[in-house]
This record gives structure tokens, sequence and C-alpha cells, in this order.
């Protein structure tokens, strides 16, 4: 078993991954147990991602369930939902949290990268809102769960997605 595979297995066995997912899927939103975004980050973290299944968006959707492992203390520190709509996780936004904050990527880099983050979030609902009236709630959904794959993937850094299509991937800045 792979460095990965065993974070892996601890988060979907950990208490506050399991807690998460009975919230979930109370809600009707299967949460898929093979990892969609997996990344080491400083201080010996690695941020881990599940994808729910769901096809269809509200405000509200559970679209994910992201952990934060810590390796020092070899367990997974918390799990919680990421909802579809236009706001993002209060901790996300407060860049200046005293709860210490496990960023995307190293320094500034991963300042920029949250706050991008957080306004693509808002950016992108207004998106699906009129794109839903344009081309319908299945085919708006499929399209907003894509960009929010990517949008995940610019977040740290890029290259950092699992077992989904290639246009799930940000590509990086054309140059």
């Amino acid at each position: 078993m792979s460095d990965m595979d065993e974070i892996v297995r601890q988060c979907l066995e950990s208490e506050c991954f399991r807690s998460e997912v009975a919230y979930a899927e109370g809600g009707g939103f299967a949460v898929r147990r093979q990892v969609r975004l997996y990344k080491e980050l400083e201080d010996g973290k690695v941020r881990v991602v599940f994808p729910t299944d769901v096809e269809r968006l509200e405000e509200g959707t559970v679209v994910a369930i992201t952990c934060l492992f810590d390796r020092r203390a070899g367990r997974n520190l918390y799990a919680h939902t990421i909802c579809a709509g236009p706001g993002a996780n209060p901790t996300l936004k407060a860049v200046h949290s005293p709860l210490g904050r496990a960023t995307p990527q190293p320094g500034l880099a991963g300042d920029k990268a949250v706050l991008h983050f957080v306004e693509w979030k808002r950016a992108a609902w207004g998106r699906f809102l009129n794109e839903e009236l344009e081309l319908g709630a299945k085919e708006a959904s499929a399209q907003w769960i894509r960009r929010f794959w990517m949008a995940l993937d610019r977040l740290f850094g890029g290259g950092v997605l699992q077992h989904c299509p290639d246009d799930y991937r940000w590509a990086g800045d054309a140059a």
C-alpha cells in the first residue's frame, strides 16, 4: 500500500469524515470513496478531497468533502462539505484566521490562490444561473461541476486531481 493509499484510508476511516458523510448522505448526496484531489502541503499536512455523485445542482448541493490530514499527528484533523453556490467556507475567506490555515500553495501564492478561488466561486454561481436558463439544469450543472474541479486544481497549483476526465484539470495560464 502506498503512502497516499494509507492516508486516504485513514481519512475514510476517521470519525470526522464519517460524520460529514452521514450529514451529506442524509441530504441525499452520495459521497464517493475514491479520492478526487490529493495534495501534499507544507508542515506535513495533506489535503484529500472526495467528490459526490451529484448531477444536478441547486445552491447548497454538496459537491465534495474535503479532509486535512496531519502526517505528524498521524490523523485526519477535520472534514467538511464543499457546497455549490456563491459562498465559500468562512475559514477559507479568513486569510488571517487564528486557526492556522493549511494554504493550498506555499507563501503568497497560496493566499492569492485562495482569494482567486473565493471570487471564482461567487462568479461561477452567477454564470451557472444564466446557463441554467439557456442550457437547462442538467447541462449547466455538468459544466459547473467540471469548472469547479478545474478551479480546485488551480487553487492547489495544478496537476493534483485523481480519477477524473482530463478536461477537469486546469491546464495553467496560456503562454
